[in-house]
């Protein structure tokens, strides 16, 4: 059976059998569904402009992280809504393992020179480990925080919860 939309009917749609001409009604989600040519274009627009801002910035900055604050920007706006790119947000997601192939193979390439400078390469990537964790665990403990001050609410609720064990608060 092959089926042809043809008018929005109370949460769903009437189809019409192209075959025998019979009309089904059928239950479907009014969300938008967004083709992948579109949201193909919206991603390559977007990276267009971010390699545009790239070569006119006067710091080396990669196009692809000025394209991810564009798009993040966007969405926060609600320029651009979320259904717009999500399925090929998702699929692209799906296959990011396949997109780091040629960078593993320029790795292989770079072997030699990586020998060479293998201590300094390690020490590298150990020291700038440990500032990163250490620089996120402080950032944590502020914006949670755990720097020894307490709120009124958190008083109180001391308070009440020692009332509680006591048997002194019903």
């Amino acid at each position: 059976m092959t089926f042809c939309y043809v008018n929005a009917y109370q949460g769903g749609y009437i189809l019409y059998n192209k075959g025998t001409k019979s009309k089904e009604v059928a239950k479907m989600s009014t969300k938008k569904v967004y083709s992948f040519l579109s949201q193909a274009f919206i991603f390559s627009a977007i990276m267009l402009i971010s390699n545009i801002i790239a070569t006119h910035l006067p710091i080396p900055m990669p196009s692809s992280v000025i394209g991810l604050v564009i798009l993040f920007s966007l969405l926060c706006l609600k320029v651009i809504k979320l259904e717009q790119v999500e399925s090929l947000g998702t699929a692209l997601t799906g296959i990011i393992g396949f997109l780091f192939v040629p960078s593993g193979i320029s790795v292989i390439n770079s072997l030699g020179v990586m020998g060479q400078y293998f201590v300094q390469i390690l020490t590298v990537i150990v020291v700038a480990t440990v500032i990163l964790l250490a620089v996120t665990g402080l950032f944590a403990q502020f914006i949670l925080g755990k720097d020894e001050k307490e709120t009124e609410d958190t008083k109180e609720l001391k308070v009440v919860n020692k009332g509680r064990k006591h048997g002194k608060v019903a």
